[in-house]
């Protein structure tokens, strides 16, 4: 077995990049084996995580940001017993990763990091950890001791987690992993006069309310092809088809979308969250981005990258159809295109997978 990689199903982005470098690794003809750290608790434990998780978001996203910064930091009085209840209830993924015996392990979410890089400095696993940080910012969850490498973005993570402890020389600047099929799709041009601009909305867990309200937003817009991901909520379809029908909004309204970079290549334009791989996909695609709903932590980060890098605007979901009639109108869609695929590295997933590699053809045992 040449990698273990470890993802939680806590926001549909550390999955995705996961599978990116599940995909990168195949392709070099790698063994490998991905792990749901969900597959190995108690299933209360992991339906406590997950709604605290979306529940936070989407009910009270501004406690849930109060927390998040309020977190960023390691220590604390509440830190120990929130760490004993994670070795106990994440114990079985030492297990599975024993088992499988792979060269090195890869994980594309903090709380496998918390349970492996224990183990990892008890030598109960001798496979290289690789901690792969999948938003553009780094809070200090990801800080783990243990954890022999660290992949991420941009400087501003990096230096983050400097500050909270990482040595310099253990972190890399690969990228967020995304499927290299999105750093393939052709440029984005600005439409012509008798044009239509097509918009791609994607789902990225902002719930149905702010959907409608999008959908809403292109009402009176002019020659605009919409299309709308619902994503896995797919019970959101017929829900959002009505709205679309109510306010005369013509809306290609689709479920779960198995070809997500075939859909970006149609579009001039992607509207969606502000989660570090939806924009890292997106920018990668050459596409600029309207954002919506970003939630305070992490987002905000990831928000501030495109917006600051002219790659797209941050707006409220209600004004939507009349930010993408004024880029039209501007000229800039195949500009703020350009931008946003210069601020991604390229074939991300492969660079995790070679630092990966690196360490297990060193053989380290090095816990950090």
């Amino acid at each position: 077995m040449d990698l273990a990689i470890v993802y939680t199903p806590v926001g549909a982005g550390h999955k995705a990049a996961a599978m990116a470098t599940a995909e990168a690794a195949r392709a070099r003809g790698l063994e490998v084996e991905t792990l749901d750290l969900f597959d190995f608790v108690p299933r209360f434990v992991a339906r406590a995580y997950t709604n605290f998780h979306f529940g936070g978001q989407s009910v009270a996203p501004s406690l849930y940001g109060s927390a998040y910064f309020e977190s960023n930091h390691r220590g604390g009085p509440f830190e120990p017993v929130r760490r004993s209840f994670d070795h106990v209830v994440f114990a079985d993924l030492v297990g599975a990763v024993r088992a499988l015996a792979p060269r090195a392990v890869v994980a594309t979410h903090h709380l496998p990091l918390v349970v492996l890089g224990r183990a990892r400095r008890l030598g109960r696993v001798t496979a290289p950890l690789v901690g792969v940080v999948t938003d553009y910012t780094s809070h200090a969850v990801w800080a783990e001791k243990g954890v022999d490498a660290f992949c991420v973005a941009c400087p501003l993570a990096r230096h983050e987690l400097v500050l909270h402890g990482i040595r310099l020389d253990h972190i890399s600047m690969t990228g967020i992993p995304i499927r290299r099929a999105f750093g393939t799709i052709g440029p984005v041009q600005d439409p012509g006069p008798r044009d239509p601009v097509r918009v791609l909305v994607t789902n990225g867990g902002f719930g149905i309310g702010p959907m409608r309200a999008v959908v809403r937003s292109f009402a009176g817009v002019r020659d605009v092809e919409l299309t709308v991901v619902c994503g896995a909520a797919e019970a959101s379809v017929p829900k959002v088809v009505r709205v679309a029908e109510e306010w005369g909004v013509t809306a290609r309204v689709l479920g779960f979308e198995r070809d997500m970079p075939a859909r970006m290549a149609e579009a001039h334009v992607v509207v969606g969250k502000a989660g570090g791989l939806t924009v890292s996909e997106t920018m990668a695609a050459g596409r600029p981005m309207v954002l919506v709903g970003t939630v305070p932590g992490n987002e905000l980060f990831n928000e501030a990258l495109v917006v600051r890098g002219r790659a797209g605007y941050a707006a409220r979901a209600v004004d939507v159809g009349a930010v993408v009639s004024a880029m039209r109108a501007r000229g800039e869609i195949a500009a703020m295109g350009a931008n946003a695929r210069e601020l991604v590295l390229p074939r991300s997933a492969d660079a995790v997978v070679d630092v990966a590699l690196a360490l297990a053809a060193r053989g380290r045992v090095r816990a950090a």
